[in-house]
């Protein structure tokens, strides 16, 4: 057993001083580690330098900006001296960033070829729905319309994963602390991480469709049907209304699958192209969807979403869209569409979360009282031919099956996936080994660009 101190390590950005606040634990002195184990953060800001850099400043939308550390073997992790500051000094950016600083220092044992010394650098970024939701305490705190996670040593390029799923994809990709913690101790490899959540506007694909196509001078009419509505309103707006409002708005002006992103690296600022996968699930997609009567673009918003706005946007919704219903085979035309809009735009590779296709509660002694399609009524029905759906294009076009179905049916779906959404900690898991394999498929097109 040997105590090696835990140093910083390089990172830089041009043209900027990288400052950062004191060090803020997840762990008690002296708890056992694992290996790629996350114990402790900063918040970082960067400060310019002087010297003047073209484009846009890197960041410019993202206000929260943090590090997270992890060693590169399991051991105790104990505290370093003045590291952590406390108070005010652990929240605001105040000591530069200096590759060299202790901030830990482990007992472990020694391993041939691992830099012990070296530590493990988690980056997180959030673009925060308004700057007025800031929150001090955590890992990506706040409200956020887009975080990021991401890894890389020295001349690495990660490679990047945008997740656009509801509730199954969520929890696989950010993890139970909502900050990639576990993708990043499950991949040594250098990767990216991105996560758009679904509210208020859930990711079907005729949602992606119309982000992906839509121009200023239409975002410019879908704001102002929607501020003449709540204005000439005869009940008076509330603060949900316009709350919810202001978050559809910012959510319909951009598409997430053309975000390009900056990175930190040990060697400099890097930026990056859209993201290489793009993660979709199949349960995003509803037997119906509301389209705008006279503008022609859709939403998909959760009920418990909702619930959550105010009367008077829930009037606008019933007033100004219908409802259109959408078929096995709509849906199949749907995800072609994006699929070749996808591979236009940006070459991105879809993969697709399919339906656990049954509860393992069904008692259906016979089918003869549904009517056709049964898909229309009974929701088992309707997962196993979207499934077979997702099978069918697979075989035309670049798309990875993320198999939930055969997973949850082998680790026990009653037990690890009772509403066929929501998955337990061993699903999950097994989820982010088929994401990651997926993933390095792809590495060896990112070293020909």
């Amino acid at each position: 057993m040997i105590e090696l101190p835990l140093r910083l390590g390089p990172l830089c950005a041009d043209g900027y001083n990288i400052s950062r606040s004191g060090i803020r634990w997840l762990i008690q002195p002296g708890q056992y580690c694992r290996a790629n184990q996350i114990f402790a953060y900063c918040n970082i800001s960067l400060e310019p330098t002087g010297i003047r850099m073209s484009g846009p400043p890197p960041f410019a939308e993202e206000m929260e900006l943090q590090v997270a550390f992890a060693a590169r073997a399991a051991g105790r992790i104990l505290g370093g001296a003045g590291a952590e500051r406390g108070g005010y000094l652990s929240i605001r950016s105040v000591d530069v960033w200096d590759a060299g600083a202790v901030i830990a220092y482990i007992e472990a044992e020694a391993e041939p070829d691992v830099d012990l010394e070296r530590l493990r650098l988690l980056m997180l970024a959030g673009r925060r729905m308004t700057g007025l939701a800031d929150v001090h305490t955590g890992l990506l705190p706040g409200w956020h319309g887009r975080t990021r996670g991401w890894w890389c040593d020295e001349g690495e390029m990660p490679v990047s994963l945008l997740s656009l799923g509801i509730c199954d994809a969520t929890g696989v990709v950010i993890g139970e602390q909502c900050a990639f913690v576990e993708m990043f101790e499950a991949a040594t490899a250098p990767t990216q991480m991105v996560f758009v959540p679904d509210h208020p506007l859930a990711p079907a694909t005729p949602v992606l469709l119309d982000q992906l196509e839509r121009k200023p001078a239409q975002f410019q009419a879908i704001a102002t049907d929607m501020h003449r509505f709540l204005s000439d309103s005869t009940l008076a707006p509330t603060a949900d209304d316009w709350m919810v409002s202001g978050a559809l708005l910012s959510v319909l002006q951009r598409s997430p699958i053309q975000d390009s992103y900056s990175l930190l690296t040990p060697s400099g600022t890097v930026r990056t192209e859209p993201a290489d996968a793009v993660l979709l699930s199949l349960s995003s997609e509803p037997q119906s969807i509301l389209r705008h009567k006279s503008l022609g673009y859709h939403v998909q918003i959760l009920r418990h979403h909702q619930a959550a706005a105010g009367p008077v946007f829930r009037a606008w919704l019933g007033s100004a869209f219908e409802t259109v219903k959408r078929s096995i085979d709509d849906i199949h035309s749907d995800y072609l569409r994006l699929l070749d809009a996808m591979q236009a735009a940006t070459g991105a590779r879809a993969l697709v979360i399919n339906r656990m296709s049954t509860s393992g509660y069904e008692d259906i002694s016979s089918y003869s009282l549904f009517d056709a399609p049964m898909s229309g009524t009974l929701s088992s029905i309707a997962a196993k031919e979207l499934n077979l759906m997702l099978h069918d294009i697979a075989e035309h076009r670049d798309l990875v099956i993320i198999d939930v179905d055969a997973i949850a049916a082998d680790l026990g779906g009653a037990e690890h996936l009772p509403d066929g959404i929501h998955q337990s900690g061993p699903i999950q898991a097994a989820l982010r080994v088929e994401i990651l394999h997926a993933l390095e498929d792809l590495r060896p097109k990112m070293q020909l660009k």
